[in-house]
């Protein structure tokens, strides 16, 4: 970043959020020549790359964690970490008393979508986890210096869900229980291989089956049918017989992950109440549902309870509201949505990346906007023993994004050489006040744990 003494005229433009999206974006705008600040709100720059994205993606994690690298190691990006917008720095300040040209949004969907049953949320670490912490726990708790939220999983846990993530969630419960299991026998085995290999074939190799393990498995439960999975993406524009060959197609991919992972399924079933005792959840009550015409209907009078020390829902993420920017349901309400604009005006607002598609799976990180083929899907789930590049589709995605609004911030005034200065003293002292000094890759060595899964 330009001394104070050196600034010239020049736009200048907030990113909040420095993960795939949102580093791309700025490397777009860094390399038309304007400032771009950088805002993180953790100490590392990977978002749902590292805390989001299953720690068995080893090779995909650490070739991206390089890529987000390269983008912000820019000298035209002023990184800022430690940083949330809402908590640290004020939306409307930022807004409209930084002088900024633009700001984006790129902070992804963070928030899980609540479990539809009233009262749930009560017992969120009693009886009742949501996926995003339940994966962040799974990425980090081996670290030495962890800090986060400790869960002791149980076997035969509710996972609520039906898409790649929930079927994530599965795997690490499966893994954990069966990893634990083993190791009580003297049996040591890697995560790594389980995944790879499979939990049943690991197995065969020290002559077990699972029931031999003497454990339950966890059993998946989704609203609509197994044709209805969001596993693999269908065209709107597609044939009939085209349509029915996916729908065909998602079917093979649960059966050969319950094969491969050996968990339990459970089809047309949404949760429409919970079971409490001693202050735990302990259950979940589940209603029949049937599909017609596209739309799930609850069968009246048709409700099975299901007993378990441990319910994970894992039913989607969405952005998480901000005060200052106008909202519409679970996502943010646009001015122009084709361009991504939030708010108009002197400092314009736009939104990127799964802000703007209101979506926070790794699904829709993976392709956002384009088809998520059966082949795809195979590979992200360690079905086909492909390796795939996870953050391709998602960095073609924000690409164009950045293009459209790196043309938007191009049109309009630059800033004087005085504004600019004042917005770098700003940018500054934020980052000395979180112990930043300047250099990204100094830094990323300094707060990247030695023993960083």
């Amino acid at each position: 970043m330009a001394e104070p003494d050196k600034v010239a005229a020049r736009h200048i433009v907030a990113v909040i959020g420095a993960a795939t999206a949102g580093s791309e974006i700025a490397r777009i705008l860094a390399e038309r020549g304007a400032l771009v600040i950088v805002f993180e709100q953790n100490p590392r720059p990977y978002g749902k790359i590292e805390d989001g994205l299953p720690r068995w993606h080893v090779k995909q994690r650490k070739d991206e964690y390089e890529e987000i690298n390269r983008r912000l190691d820019h000298p035209n990006v002023a990184f800022v970490p430690l940083t949330r917008l809402g908590r640290d720095i004020d939306f409307e300040t930022l807004r409209t008393g930084w002088g900024l040209n633009a700001i984006v949004l790129t902070h992804g969907a963070w928030r899980d979508r609540p479990l539809p049953v009233e009262g749930a949320d009560q017992f969120v670490d009693k009886g009742l986890i949501y996926q995003n912490a339940l994966i962040y726990w799974f990425n980090h708790y081996q670290e030495q210096g962890y800090k986060g939220p400790r869960y002791d999983l149980k076997p035969g846990a509710i996972v609520v869900g039906g898409g790649l993530a929930s079927i994530d969630v599965v795997k690490v419960l499966q893994i954990e229980m069966a990893q634990r299991t083993l190791a009580a026998r003297g049996i040591r085995e890697e995560m790594v291989r389980l995944e790879r290999e499979g939990i049943d074939a690991v197995l065969q190799g020290h002559n077990l089956t699972w029931a031999d393990l003497g454990i339950a498995p966890c059993k998946l439960f989704y609203r609509r049918r197994v044709l209805d999975m969001p596993l693999s993406d269908i065209p709107p524009d597609a044939p009939a017989k085209r349509v029915e060959s996916l729908r065909m197609a998602r079917t093979k991919i649960l059966e050969k992950a319950m094969r491969k992972f050996l968990f339990e399924f459970q089809e047309l079933r949404a949760p429409t109440g919970i079971v409490v005792e001693e202050g735990r959840m302990v259950g979940v009550q589940f209603s029949v549902t049937e599909v017609s015409d596209g739309q799930v209907r609850i069968l009246p009078n048709r409700v099975e309870t299901v007993r378990a020390p441990l319910t994970i829902s894992s039913i989607g993420s969405i952005p998480e509201p901000i005060p200052g920017i106008p909202q519409k349901g679970e996502t943010y309400r646009y001015a122009d949505e084709k361009a991504g604009l939030l708010i108009d005006g002197p400092t314009a607002v736009f939104a990127a990346g799964n802000v703007l598609t209101g979506k926070g799976n790794i699904k829709d990180s993976l392709e956002s906007g384009t088809e998520v083929g059966i082949r795809v899907a195979e590979a992200y789930l360690g079905l086909s023993g492909e390796q795939i590049p996870i953050a391709d589709g998602a960095r073609k995605e924000a690409h164009a994004e950045g293009e459209k609004i790196a043309s938007l911030v191009d049109a309009r005034p630059k800033l004087s050489a005085d504004q600019v200065e004042g917005i770098v003293r700003r940018v500054r002292d934020r980052q000395q006040s979180v112990g930043y000094t300047g250099s990204f890759r100094e830094w990323i060595a300094k707060v990247t744990p030695p023993d960083l899964q």
